[in-house]
């Protein structure tokens, strides 16, 4: 009994070392591409092919030893999507494929572009690469009248229609192609709007307006709001106006900037934020009394390429520094204006208004939270969590 016992634990240990010798791991490389907008011109929703990199991996077995000739494994890509403007209010397949078994000798890079109906083969990275017969099939596809509704939308735009897809690769191993189980998968849901609005907030307006529109301080706090997009990358500039030789707002965004101070860049980067501070150093410092100009540009990755959106141009001025300021909400800087908004404008008053305890109160320096120097930037997002009540004021002291 103890020597049948033991004959039957080393099967099962060498069944189970078989079995994870067999097993077919997905390896990000990169993984799924993030894009802002998807121009889909270049897919054929109905074969699957396509020139757009949406995702690539690297299929190998787990351990990348391949001792076992007898891998076989197999891919299933999905497409999902949730559209309200196309009336796909559920989670509805646009299309599936699957590849028929293929034996595996080292490893091997796939890609959406790849799993086509059209594919007939893949080279892996063997030394020298072995060629892999590859069959691909559809098995199923979007019912024809949400398929001719979505041809439609592309038609006329051009890229995805706004929604949620979803996108799964699945593959699947086992000792023989008739034997094959999921060993790992890949999912990313994916958000597809069209992020392009971009409004300018402060400082300033028309430049028929500059009177009105003026900061007190050579380091403006410039903020602008637009839809939230991860992937997306902002740039600002900041040009002087000058009457006798500029026509236009956008004569003058055009010509010398302050910001960037090197004429060769013509945008300063500020990355994904929605506010950004003139600098300290590294650009042409505002002086009193002049009029300037200021715009972004926002990036989006799309998969044609990057897109570029303008703002519109705002104007402001800088006052006379020499000339102590009129009490005044024009005259507020931005983080005080923030903090007038979540205090409410009686409690603010109270202690920043003519007859506060400081009263006459200028924002310079740096800002810290907790003993820590912070941005900005983090002072906004403390302001809009106040006001939007995700936290909430205790107290306050005046020091």
């Amino acid at each position: 009994m103890k020597f049948r016992l033991q004959h039957l634990l080393l099967f099962f240990t060498g069944l189970a070392t078989a079995l994870q010798g067999q097993s077919v791991e997905l390896i990000a490389d990169p993984g799924f591409v993030p894009y802002a907008t998807y121009y889909v011109s270049g897919i054929d929703l109905k074969t699957g092919a396509t020139d757009v990199l949406l995702f690539s991996y690297l299929l190998r077995e787990k351990g990348d030893k391949y001792e076992d000739p007898e891998v076989w494994a197999s891919l299933e890509f999905e497409m999902s999507m949730i559209s309200p403007s196309l009336g796909i209010e559920s989670r509805t397949t646009v299309i599936k494929m699957e590849t028929e078994p293929f034996q595996m000798f080292a490893p091997l890079r796939i890609d959406n572009r790849q799993l086509s109906t059209e594919t007939t083969f893949l080279y892996d990275r063997d030394s020298p690469p072995n060629e892999i017969p590859l069959s691909v099939d559809l098995v199923e596809q979007m019912d024809y009248g949400r398929f001719e509704s979505m041809l439609g939308s592309i038609a006329s735009t051009g890229k995805l229609a706004q929604g949620q897809y979803f996108f799964r690769v699945v593959v699947s191993t086992g000792s023989s192609k008739n034997n094959l189980t999921p060993t790992d998968q890949a999912t990313k849901p994916i958000i597809v709007s069209t992020p392009t609005s971009l409004n300018l907030i402060t400082p300033g307006g028309a430049l028929e307006d500059t009177s009105q529109n003026t900061v007190y301080s050579p380091y403006p706090v410039f903020q602008w709001e637009t839809e939230p997009c991860p992937n997306c990358e902002s740039s600002l500039r900041v040009a002087r106006y000058k009457a006798d030789s500029h026509s236009s707002l956008d004569e003058a965004i055009e010509d010398v900037t302050t910001l960037p101070m090197d004429q060769t860049q013509g945008w300063h980067p500020v990355g994904g934020t929605t506010t950004f501070q003139y600098p300290f150093t590294g650009a042409i410092e505002l002086v009193a009394g002049g009029v300037y100009v200021w715009q972004v540009m926002k990036q989006l990755p799309t998969t044609i390429g990057t897109e570029s959106y303008l703002s519109p141009i705002f104007s402001f001025k800088v006052t006379d520094l020499s000339q102590p300021p009129e009490w005044g909400i024009e005259t507020l800087h931005p983080v005080l204006q923030q903090l007038r908004d979540a205090l409410g404008e009686e409690l603010f008053n109270k202690y920043f208004g003519p007859d506060g305890v400081l009263a006459g109160y200028e924002v310079a320096g740096t800002y810290t939270m907790d003993g820590m120097e912070v941005s900005v930037e983090a002072v906004f997002d403390l302001m809009n969590q106040i006001r939007d009540e995700s936290v909430s004021i205790r107290n306050v002291s005046a020091e």
